[in-house]
């Protein structure tokens, strides 16, 4: 079931979603600050050709959250077209629920993408596959590299404190030091659904084009 206009209009600002967090906080500022120059003309035309009103799902403590709300931030602030409005996962179950990761799993961010006459036009769940990729491959390549480090082979959660804080610093260092990359990976990649979405047929074109022809 969609989100109604009058649900997506109680979401948050991205302001209000900022004063509410009790975690990343300056991660968050720093990363709103670092994207400014991120968006494109040709994002801002983009978007004048696909108004889009945005559903953005997600939690403060979330790192991919920390990472791709600040380019939709931003890419709200500077394109009129760009209606924002942000929900907080563990407040909205009803709302993620729906867009589960892999039909399971509560993964955050979520963008729901609908256009001006309410139609869906696409979501977006969690990362770009690319950036999972590279991240995958940059894990692997810490772990052969400190084959010293105990318990390196092991899932995070199994490793000894030790190692698991030498690979989220490795992890933590890797993302940021590629964060605007990523940030325009994602933009192109919820540019590219949008645009397959809103090449779809749409029910309400499909009624109107119905109507006409009865």
């Amino acid at each position: 079931m969609p989100v109604s206009r009058e649900r997506f209009a109680q979401g948050l600002s991205p302001e209000q979603f900022l004063q509410q967090i009790d975690r990343n906080q300056e991660r968050f500022e720093q990363n709103i600050r670092e994207v400014q120059g991120l968006i494109t003309d040709k994002d801002r035309e983009f978007f004048a050709r696909h108004p889009v009103n945005v559903v953005a799902i997600g939690e403060g403590w979330c790192t991919d959250v920390v990472q791709f709300f600040p380019p939709m931030f931003e890419l709200a602030k500077q394109s009129p077209n760009v209606k924002l409005g942000v929900f907080v996962r563990d407040q909205n179950t009803d709302l993620i629920d729906q867009y589960l990761n892999q039909g399971k799993y509560r993964s955050i961010p979520v963008f729901v993408f609908y256009d001006q006459d309410w139609n869906e036009l696409a979501h977006f769940i969690e990362r770009p596959a690319a950036v999972t990729q590279e991240m995958a491959k940059e894990t692997l390549r810490f772990a052969q590299e400190n084959a010293q480090l105990e318990g390196i082979n092991r899932t995070y959660e199994n490793m000894p404190d030790e190692t698991r804080t030498a690979v989220r610093e490795n992890n933590a260092n890797y993302r940021w030091s590629n964060m605007l990359r990523w940030d325009r990976i994602f933009l192109d990649d919820i540019e590219d659904l949008i645009a397959r979405g809103a090449r779809q047929p749409q029910p309400a074109a499909a009624a109107a084009e119905q109507s006409e022809h009865d």
